[in-house]
């Protein structure tokens, strides 16, 4: 398993996003259906971008989230 960080750009407003997957298609397929479920109205997406990944080991694994940098 991998953990995947996204950051979903959607008219005005970027959303991260992070979703656990075996691959980078089902990560993306969790990102659409996350993005289903967490807003009311159906949001117009632009882009989603994946931003970083890494392999899920024993002792885990995790992102920090910080405000998007220009040169990401």
């Amino acid at each position: 398993m991998e953990l995947y960080r996204f950051i979903v750009t959607s008219e005005e407003q970027e959303i991260p996003v992070v979703a656990v997957a075996e691959n980078e298609e089902s990560a993306f397929r969790i990102v659409d259906r996350e993005l289903d479920r967490t807003f009311l109205k159906k949001i117009r997406v632009d882009d989603i971008a994946l931003v970083e990944k890494k392999r899920i080991l024993k002792n885990g694994a995790g992102f920090v989230l910080h405000k998007r940098k220009s040169f990401e």
